[in-house]
């Protein structure tokens, strides 16, 4: 079956539905504005599994379709039935061409009604195979209207009527009847006026039924405005009417086209928003947006081939795996892995753009793949008026807020397709006073694309007492959202005024947000402000003092407070970023609202003793921290100096025997722990020398005051001068000279004697027994070859 789907089992594109609750009115004692629940609470309330739709696929069997055209149609069934993709959908496929005969019938079911699962998928691949193209005699003409009632037949047919009814049109739009049996008595003028208007009924029918019609349109000579006819005549108000939802006919001379004109139909028959991603051939990325308004969707990628390894990464970077991943507030389900089409849902996904990465083996990378997000979403909007309680006849401005989930930028992609309709109804006046907002950054409206709705409306001169400013957001793949906003007309000559003033604030969870109000009472009877928090049920906000009582002649500021609930009883998970809550507090008396002020409320996670430690003393600990590295430095950078001042490079140790005469001599070298290290050796014979040895019984270095330290095992550390003799055995001293200075001055005593008078001088204390220079010690005038490694 593989082999048969072809190019055409590209781009097509899965879907995760979820059922929303439409807003609904504010019962009488909920408060003066209607109140809404938060839009985490509506997520946890949708259902999160796969809407199951119906489908019927009519396949053209005319001879009107060129060669290749019918292939290109099984290929088409056989796309439609790997992508859709809840496998509870279900789906018939017939061929229809014409009857001439009256033992024909111009419908050739091929494929009985199936459930897409693993095996009904593979049985619809299998079956669409016997389809083919009619010959004369077996009538090869068009006939739409048997295929309308076959296909809306079947589907009401269906067990569930509350499931969605899509019939699939693959044709080339050329109705031919002129053969039929049907209307073989008629002339052609009242033939092709009949089989209009037969088309006409059954396509009634079809609505009547809430069957969507999507005609696919195959061949070199489409008929598209046929196509279109016939789509917009089908039901097509399953989403609330919304116009971007409706079924439309669409060419498709390749597998793209094919594929974009299936998630259109997947899409629009569960009232989903979809994103279009980017294509491209493994190995490699691809990428789609997935919107602020969305609460929960299928991210969808057509590999059109199994073999095909696909890696998913969020907007911030994190990998998605069968075990998790993410930023920790989504919750992810794979399918379809190891096939040509599979689909990661999501629940709360993150905004952003979404990445996923192509790996194929060598020969598995020539058909191009492609990615998709189709997606369902709720949105709350916050209502706001210029005047609270305007007069009759007077003109208000009026601002209705787009609030997503997390607060997040939508940007003029996401407001493209949302419409914000308002109306004014009240007491004095019967008719309802439309309301005109946009967000186009025109007249009423500060700036366009901010997500700020703008418009202004006038109070009939009729109005008398009650007044209801009432707004719609709605959008596809969102859940329609209406606010109210119930007022009294305001009196011409008001003696009493009050101002709200809530600054944007972040706390924890049970923090609370300071406030004020300012009331103002110029008359002489007393009034009574009640406070609440409006547009804000299940957020556990609230607002004290509830109640405000303001004597006559008496103008004054009330500290008020906005209390947030604890964690568990805030309506939306919270985040070490924070979480917005929004909606508005209200000052009213009576039915009259007296001011309103938006919430812009960030609730963030109550932080550790170490994040409290740090938030407290950050302020200290930088400097601190900057000048013990200064200081560090500073010990580490003197401590460098300072051995360098103490290293023994460069120092002349002198062996001298008992009437000064110089016997030897070696030129210190850096050594382990800045200290050069050696023993004297033969100290009673007739070649006593110095030898470097580590751990030596002796040890030497520069003092930092000067002169030199000697170290000897046993003895400890000694400070000399510079030529200050140091008593060794044998009558022999050392002395320590810089080899780059001046030697202390020697008299007549001190001079170098030849070897031969030294070795006559010491034997009388050395042992006459040794003459010749051991390996080593040199006298004065023989070079050292340690010290000359080229010698």
């Amino acid at each position: 079956m593989r082999a048969r789907q072809g190019a055409y089992g590209l781009a097509v594109m899965a879907l995760t539905a979820v059922t929303l609750p439409a807003g609904a009115p504010t019962a009488p004692d909920a408060g003066p504005l209607a109140a809404a629940r938060p839009l985490d609470a509506v997520v946890r309330g949708t259902k999160g599994a796969d809407d199951p739709v119906d489908y019927a696929v009519a396949v053209d069997e005319s001879a009107s379709l060129g060669a290749g055209d019918l292939d290109r149609e099984k290929e088409a069934v056989s796309a439609i039935a790997l992508g859709e993709p809840s496998e509870r959908s279900r789906m018939v496929v017939f061929g229809f061409a014409d009857a001439t005969k009256p033992d024909q019938s111009p419908v050739d079911e091929v494929c009985p009604m199936r459930q897409l699962d693993t095996v009904g998928r593979e049985q619809i691949g299998q079956c669409a195979a016997a389809l083919r193209q009619r010959t004369e005699a077996e009538g090869s003409g068009t006939d739409f209207i048997s295929a309308v009632r076959q296909g809306v037949t079947r589907l009401k047919e269906a067990s569930d009527p509350g499931r969605p009814r899509v019939l699939f049109l693959l044709t080339d739009g050329h109705l031919d009847v002129r053969d039929s049996y049907r209307y073989r008595e008629l002339d052609e003028k009242t033939r092709d006026v009949q089989a209009a208007e037969d088309l006409a009924q059954a396509l009634r029918e079809a609505k009547d039924a809430r069957v969507q019609i999507w005609p696919l349109g195959f061949g070199d000579d489409v008929d598209e405005e046929r196509l279109a006819d016939m789509a917009a005549a089908g039901y097509g108000a399953g989403c609330r009417n919304l116009p971007q939802t409706r079924p439309k006919g669409e060419t498709v001379p390749g597998a793209e086209q094919l594929g974009q004109a299936l998630q259109s139909a997947f899409a629009a028959a569960r009232c989903l928003y979809r994103e279009r991603g980017t294509q491209g051939r493994p190995p490699g990325d691809l990428q789609v947006r997935v919107s602020p308004l969305a609460t929960e969707g299928t991210i969808v990628v057509a590999k059109g081939d199994p073999a095909v390894r696909a890696t998913y990464y969020d907007p911030d970077g994190h990998e998605i795996t069968e075990s998790g991943g993410g930023d920790g507030g989504s919750s992810f389900e794979f399918t379809g892995r190891g096939k040509a089409v599979e689909s990661l849902r999501i629940t709360r996904p993150l905004a952003g753009h979404w990445r996923v990465h192509l790996d194929a083996p060598e020969g598995h990378r020539d058909r191009v793949a492609s990615i998709s997000a189709l997606w369902r979403g709720a949105v709350r909007s916050d209502i706001r008026l210029e005047k609270p309680s305007p007069r009759a006849g007077q003109r208000t401005r009026v601002e209705v807020e787009v609030l997503t989930r997390d607060k997040v930028k939508l940007d003029e992609r996401d407001l493209r397709g949302i419409s914000v309709t308002g109306q004014l109804t009240g007491d004095g006046f019967s008719q309802k006073v439309p309301i005109s907002l946009a967000d186009d950054g025109k007249g009423q409206d500060e700036r366009s694309a901010d997500g700020v709705f703008s418009g202004a409306v006038t109070v009939p001169d009729r109005a008398t007492g009650s007044l209801l400013f009432s707004t719609t957001v709605a959008s596809v793949g969102l859940s329609p959202d209406t606010r109210s906003y119930p007022t009294l007309v305001s009196p011409e000559n008001t003696t009493f005024d009050a101002v709200l003033d809530i600054p944007a604030a972040g706390v924890h969870p049970g923090g609370r947000v300071p406030g004020t109000l300012k009331v103002s009472n110029r008359g002489d009877t007393p009034h009574t402000v009640q406070l609440s928090v409006a547009d804000a049920e299940g957020t556990g906000l609230s607002v004290g003092p509830a109640r405000v009582v303001v004597e006559p002649g008496v103008a004054r500021t009330v500290p008020i407070t906005v209390e947030v609930a604890a964690e568990d009883g805030l309506g939306a998970p919270v985040d070490d970023d924070g979480t917005e809550l929004g909606g508005k507090v209200i000052a009213v008396e009576g039915r009259r609202v007296l001011a309103d002020a938006p919430l812009a409320i960030t609730v963030s996670t109550v932080p550790s003793d170490l994040e409290r430690f740090w938030d407290s003393w950050w302020k200290v600990i930088i400097p601190s921290a900057f000048a013990l590295a200064a200081v560090v430095a500073l010990l580490l950078s003197r401590r460098r100096i300072n051995r360098l001042r103490i290293a023994p490079a460069g120092l002349l140790l002198e062996l001298r025997d008992a009437d000064a005469t110089l016997v030897g001599s070696r030129k210190a070298k850096t050594g382990r722990g800045n200290w050069y290290e050696f023993d004297v050796v033969d100290t009673a014979g007739d070649n006593p020398r110095i030898e470097r040895r580590p751990r030596g019984t002796y040890a030497v270095r520069r003092s930092l005051n000067g002169g030199v330290v000697l170290r000897i095992s046993g003895q400890g550390e000694r400070t000399l001068r510079f030529g200050e003799a140091v008593p060794l055995a044998g009558a022999l001293s050392l002395h320590v000279a810089e080899s780059n200075g001046r030697r202390p001055s020697e008299n007549r005593a001190t001079r170098t004697r030849s070897p031969e008078k030294r070795r006559t001088a010491r034997r009388s204390t050395a042992d006459p027994s040794t003459e010749s220079y051991d390996n080593g010690a040199y006298p004065v005038g023989v070079p050292d070859p340690t010290d000359h490694p080229d010698l």
